[in-house]
């Protein structure tokens, strides 16, 4: 859609946010392209009064966990799903990383298969078809996340053993089983999780005045002063 469709000022930018051809022109201070849009931002955009979307910006915790996932590949993806399906985003990233490496296409000797590593089972029972889809595997795979965090009451370490090995098997033993593979699975996904969380702690940290200053400065303001061009990063 183009600015003379008739749209409000925010509505067009949210639809150049979703086109993904614009995100500089929001955000002149970054040298991403990807990013997420969340319920609020969109409430905003369609809103009776509509404000022009402030976003990513890195002065709140949720802030910062959007810059480290816009950081990632299927940043945008990981948002969605982790906010959509009540699962941290960056535990689901973690997950992913150490899984596939973040290969959507990726096939295990067993049989799992995408970001998430799924089994066709586990995908058909929360209805994702193409597994090698980012999006469906994604959701499918927080989904079952968020039911295993529920039956282990939130703790992390089970939910991600019975992720590894079957949530029957955790519920047998009461712990994380005693095999080495499911063992430096748990170790491996909760130490990356962990370096996300020390990383969304210091993106967190108050910045200098001055650097506080520029990042509320208008896009109109600091349009001129960039001369490097759009960047692009994963």
């Amino acid at each position: 859609m183009s600015p003379g469709a008739g749209m409000a000022p925010a509505r067009w930018e949210l639809a150049a946010i979703l086109n993904g051809n614009s995100m500089s022109r929001l955000d002149p201070l970054s040298n991403l392209s990807d990013g997420a849009v969340s319920p609020a931002d969109l409430n905003s955009a369609l809103g009776a009064h509509p404000r022009r979307l402030g976003l990513f910006r890195s002065d709140t915790a949720v802030d910062g966990r959007r810059e480290l996932l816009r950081r990632m590949p299927f940043g945008a993806i990981l948002a969605a799903a982790g906010e959509r399906n009540r699962v941290d985003s960056l535990l689901l990233a973690a997950v992913v990383e150490t899984e596939s490496r973040f290969a959507p296409h990726a096939v295990s000797p067993c049989g799992a298969v995408g970001l998430m590593q799924l089994l066709p089972s586990t995908g058909e029972d929360y209805g994702a078809k193409d597994l090698q889809d980012p999006y469906a595997n994604v959701d499918a795979g927080s989904r079952y996340l968020r039911v295993l965090l529920d039956r282990f009451q939130g703790r992390p370490d089970l939910a991600i053993a019975a992720y590894n090995t079957g949530p029957e098997v955790v519920a047998r033993y009461g712990c994380v089983p005693p095999y080495r593979e499911t063992q430096d699975f748990v170790k491996r996904v909760l130490t990356r999780y962990d370096q996300h969380q020390h990383a969304l702690a210091r993106a967190s940290a108050p910045r200098p005045a001055a650097v506080r200053v520029a990042a509320g400065m208008s896009h109109y303001d600091l349009s001129s002063r960039r001369s490097d061009g759009e960047g692009m990063a994963r």
